[in-house]
């Protein structure tokens, strides 16, 4: 026996293969079931989510883009360019920047804690 979601009993056309939003008297929905469905629904989430903590494939970043991820002024990634702590490339009016020189860039600059 099916029923809908408002827990009345389901019309043959209604309990077709491939409507999910049938619950049928023999299932159970666990505390675990919930806990697994809520960790795979924040998972994707994340995935989805532009900067996220994910390792991004891109390699290529432009300006825009590195003052956002670094939170700096475009006089301050100016600054970094010209000293030259951020190496870039320029290809036509647009400069870009490797992902994994920034990395290096923050590993240069991080102080170890103190014990």
């Amino acid at each position: 026996m099916a029923y809908n979601v408002n827990g009345r009993k389901m019309t043959k056309e209604e309990n077709q293969p491939g409507n999910h939003s049938a619950v049928y008297t023999h299932q159970l929905v666990t505390v675990a079931d919930l806990e697994r469905f809520k960790d795979q629904m924040l998972q994707e989430i994340r995935r989805m989510l532009p900067g996220s903590t994910g390792q991004s494939s891109k390699q290529w970043l432009k300006s825009r883009e590195v003052r956002k991820l670094l939170d700096i002024s475009p006089g301050k990634l100016h600054a970094l360019r010209i000293n030259r702590q951020l190496s870039f490339m320029r290809v036509g009016g647009t400069i870009y920047y490797d992902r994994a020189d920034i990395e290096k860039m923050f590993e240069k600059f991080k102080f170890s804690a103190a014990k």
